[in-house]
This record gives structure tokens, sequence and C-alpha cells, in this order.
């Protein structure tokens, strides 16, 4: 009789484990750039999550929308993270080889568009778009 209960507690601590562990949830966070200027654009960047690498260097034709990094964090968070807290490094220069000024550290010049995707499990998707025209050389 003591074995059947011990068996069952276990059994129940194993399912409810289990069952609180799928109730995480995820947040997804999505950072591009939109080239709208009428020159082609460097883009030089780096995450913390891979700081162990070089950075990496992107070329973006005008007009284009380019994701620069995604990442996936356990846990379903309704707030927007500051851009600083995946991305390290980014600098941005147009064909003249003159640099961005806009402060990409800076949450007021991204626009970013917050979506629940589903309740249970909390998941969320924070997409964040950084748009650079000519005014910003």
């Amino acid at each position: 009789m003591i074995m059947r209960t011990t068996l069952f507690y276990s059994a129940f601590v194993g399912f409810l484990s289990l069952f609180l562990i799928a109730c995480e949830g995820n947040t997804r966070m999505e950072w591009s750039i939109h080239n709208q200027s009428s020159s082609s654009l460097t883009v030089i960047h780096d995450a913390w999550d891979y700081a162990f690498l070089d950075p990496e260097t992107l070329v973006i034709s005008p007009g284009e929308l380019l994701l620069i990094g995604a990442n996936d964090v356990l846990g379903g968070q309704p707030n927007a993270w500051e851009p600083s807290s995946f991305i390290d490094t980014l600098f941005i220069y147009n064909d003249a080889g003159s640099m961005c000024t806009k402060d990409w550290q800076e949450m007021d010049n991204w626009f970013i568009e917050t979506e629940e995707l589903k309740k249970v499990p909390a998941n969320w998707q924070h997409t964040y778009l950084l748009s650079v025209s000519d005014a910003d050389f």
C-alpha cells in the first residue's frame, strides 16, 4: 500500500512539473532595419548572445527591409525590452561613407509592435523596426 501511494505521488509530482514547464510561454523579439534612404547602406552589427562571433556586415539596398536579428526568451513578456538588451554594436554607413547619426539605443527611435500570440501559455512577439533616411546622415 505504501509503495502504491509513493508511486502515485511520484507520478503526480512528475505530471505537475511537466504541466508547469509547458505553461512557461515564450517571448520572440525581432530587430529589422528599413532603408528609406536613396543609397545602399552598410550595416555592421553584433548581438550580446553572439559576442563570441565577429560583427556581421550587411548591405541594405534602398527601400529594403532587413532582419538583423531575432531572439526567443523563455517566459511570456508583454513589455518590449530596450534594443540594447540584444544589440551590442550597430553602425550604419551610407554610400558616401557617412555614419548614421540616429541613436539606435534610444527606444523612441524604433517602431515597436507588440503582439500577444497566445494567452496560455503566454506567447508574445515584439517586432523592432529602425527606419533610416537621408536625413539621418
